[in-house]
């Protein structure tokens, strides 16, 4: 009990210095901001503050020390640098009177340096609320709002008398503390779950962004890998079409050499049977002739592309991880071969090329073939065949 009464005295002391240092700042505050309607703005308070001293002259009676080292000796600096004009500026050409003036603007300019900090200090007969409110912001809106009640009574000593005669106000003013600090706490614990479920959000929206473009970012890889396995397969082929043209030019070019991407057999059409003119890297399981009328064969590539005159290619596995791709080329007008390609269908060169119609598209790569089966001939073939088939 003894230490809560030394405590309490305490309080009581330090409220009482607080009293003895703010209360003739509020009263300054006070009376300067009731008359701040009927002074003059701050600038022009600051540039006449030399001239309100100019009356303190007087004041040299009480030692010259004094005068100095108050802001009277600042409001003399402006004729003294009248009267020593001529000295300061001995290389300047100039009328007299020109100096002068040029001398007492600056050392007026100059005591206005001085001048300034007097308008915001509270000890100050300089001091100018108006000033105080735009270089101490901060501070005038905290002292106008903390100090300024509308009775225009309050002071810190008669705080000190209040809490002196009541110790009712400690307990209010914990109350109110702890019922603020409860508030603040529930308020902040509110913000915190609200921002940790919108940072849950945020993650979850990047991870969906992040896996959509992990997707695309897979799906061009493997486009870009299907478009290089694709022109690798087209170089290829064009250094077998460049090697075929160097057989042809030296005479050694014949349909044997038309193996461009698999093994292949080739039939000619003769009535109502194909007659196979070749058979090259195959198994050799092909037969020579094929009646387009025999039902055994109803299912052969090769027969209905021959009775298909549209040109379409036919996919046919005869067994599982085996594929014949067969086609119809007219030689002339009464000339027709069947072209098969034999492959696997774990060939990735043929599926791309003459199945699949990748980013090459497959037609062309049958006009490939029938423009080479054309070159294969000699020129006079389609002229004698005429002749037997007359």
């Amino acid at each position: 009990m003894e230490g809560k009464r030394v405590s309490e005295k305490n309080y009581h002391s330090r409220l009482l210095d607080v009293s003895k240092k703010f209360d003739h700042v509020i009263e300054k505050l006070k009376s300067s901001y009731v008359d701040q309607k009927y002074r003059m703005h701050w600038a022009a308070w600051l540039l006449l503050s030399p001239v309100r001293d100019l009356a303190k002259v007087k004041d040299l009676q009480n030692g010259l020390l004094k005068f100095f080292n108050s802001s009277v000796g600042l409001s003399i600096i402006p004729f003294l640098s009248l009267g020593i004009g001529p000295m300061l500026f001995p290389g300047f050409e100039a009328p007299l009177y020109i100096k002068s003036l040029l001398a007492g603007a600056t050392g007026y300019l100059f005591s206005i340096i001085f001048y300034f900090p007097m308008l915001i200090n509270f000890n100050s007969d300089h001091f100018h609320i108006g000033a105080y409110r735009v270089f101490r912001n901060q501070e005038y809106n905290l002292f106008t709002s903390a100090f300024l009640d509308s009775e225009n009574d309050f002071y810190f000593k008669g705080l000190y008398d209040y809490v002196t005669s009541s110790g009712e106000v400690y307990h209010l003013i914990d109350k109110r503390l702890g019922d603020f600090l409860q508030n603040e706490r529930t308020e902040y614990k509110s913000e915190i779950k609200s921002l940790q479920d919108q940072l849950e959000k945020v993650n979850e929206n990047t991870e969906l962004i992040t896996e959509k473009y992990d997707q695309f970012t897979g799906e061009l890889i493997e486009e870009r890998d299907e478009l290089l396995r694709e022109l690798e397969y087209l170089i290829q082929l064009l250094k077998d079409i460049n090697m075929l043209l160097f057989r042809k030019f030296n005479g050694q070019f014949s349909t044997r050499d038309l193996n461009i991407l698999s093994g292949f057999t080739l039939y000619e059409m003769r009535g109502d049977t194909l007659v196979r003119i070749e058979d090259v890297q195959t198994s050799a399981a092909s037969p020579e002739k094929i009646s387009l009328k025999d039902k055994k064969y109803a299912n052969y590539g090769a027969v209905k592309v021959a009775l298909d005159k549209e040109g379409k290619p036919y996919y046919n596995t005869p067994y599982p991880g085996r594929i014949i791709v067969s086609f119809r080329i007219n030689m002339d007008n009464k000339v027709v071969w069947i072209y098969n390609f034999h492959g696997e269908t774990s060939d990735d060169k043929i599926m791309k090329l003459l199945v699949d119609n990748g980013k090459i598209d497959s037609r062309e790569i049958y006009r490939l073939v029938h423009a080479l089966c054309l070159l294969s001939i000699d020129k006079d073939y389609l002229t004698k065949k005429e002749a037997v088939n007359k």
